[in-house]
């Protein structure tokens, strides 16, 4: 444990050591315990490139091309996983490249092999919803039927008065989804006078 003098002394040495000043050495500094760089919080690596990350992202763009933040946010999401994806396959090559007696490949390969899986459920999650919301974009102009599904409340509605003498029913008015009828389309229409 340490003593009260210790404790002082480490708070004030602490106070001299603020880390880096310049962007440049934050940026360098950010990198320190990146290792494989597949949980980074940074898409692009150092000795990766901009471009190529971009030639997939732009490809998913145009493919699915999103109209909302939800659609931007899966062709994002499909994007980031496909690129890291690629990223298990070099990191892959180089476990071979570097000689790894085979005792040290079986845990790398191993937990290679638990990213990628995780990465193909997250890039098919994000697929399988965009081809979902593509589908349903290109079948939307098809239909010319209304659809009542949604008419659950009221989708016909007649108000009227019997008269208490006589017995007689008046209807006022007749409503069927949404919209004033003089017949509801399932009633026997009355002859025209």
């Amino acid at each position: 444990m340490a003593t009260k003098r210790q404790i002082a002394a480490n708070r004030r040495n602490a106070r001299h050591a603020t880390g880096p000043k310049t962007p440049q050495g934050k940026a360098t500094a950010s990198m320190n315990s990146l290792r494989h760089g597949l949980r980074a919080s940074k898409i692009i690596l150092p000795g990766e490139r901009q471009e190529d990350f971009d030639h997939i992202h732009d490809g998913l763009q145009n493919l699915y091309q999103p109209q909302d933040q939800a659609e931007q946010y899966l062709v994002d999401q499909a994007a980031i996983a496909q690129w890291k994806l690629v990223r298990v396959e070099v990191l892959e090559a180089d476990c071979f490249a570097a000689g790894l007696p085979p005792e040290g490949r079986v845990p790398v390969f191993d937990r290679l092999t638990q990213i990628q899986g995780r990465l193909e459920r997250a890039y098919f999650k994000a697929y399988k919803e965009l081809e979902r919301i593509k589908a349903a974009r290109q079948k939307r102009p098809e239909e010319s039927k209304p659809d009542h599904s949604k008419d659950h409340l009221a989708p016909k509605f007649q108000v009227g008065w019997v008269n208490p003498e006589t017995g007689e029913r008046d209807i006022f008015y007749r409503s069927e989804y949404g919209k004033k009828v003089e017949h509801f389309s399932d009633e026997p229409q009355p002859p025209n006078p």
